[in-house]
């Protein structure tokens, strides 16, 4: 087996997944009142939109990061499971619904290889 593909796929997973929580955490973290207005508009309270746009921007760049992959998985995991609980499921099939769907499965692969990395498995 080529080792060097299922590697590079891999990185490729996970570079697009930072890719797009950075896309849309940055405006979040950077124009407050955005954020705000935006989350109010889905129900939810306004400061939280500044609160997950800053942890996106953190936690994205993360993934990239051997030690710190596997936690910041798990919280961009929550954000985007908690996006689609309270945005794109009760809206129904939305324009961002497939975008979050596939960013949960890329993160439970990210997990599931951080998982594998850590018991030292050599597959």
């Amino acid at each position: 087996m080529n080792v060097r593909f299922p590697a590079a796929s891999a990185i490729a997973l996970r570079v697009t997944i930072a890719a797009v929580f950075l896309w849309h955490g940055v405006p979040k973290a950077t124009d407050w009142s955005f954020a705000a207005d935006k989350f109010v508009g889905w129900g939810l309270p306004g400061w939280l939109g500044v609160v997950i746009g800053i942890v996106e921007t953190v936690a994205a760049p993360l993934l990239l990061v051997g030690p710190l992959r596997r936690p910041a998985a798990i919280v961009l995991l929550a954000i985007i499971v908690g996006a689609l609980a309270t945005v794109q499921i009760p809206g129904g099939i939305t324009a961002g619904l497939e975008r979050d769907l596939l960013v949960t499965a890329g993160l439970l692969v990210v997990l599931a290889g951080s998982a594998r990395d850590t018991a030292g498995s050599q597959d």
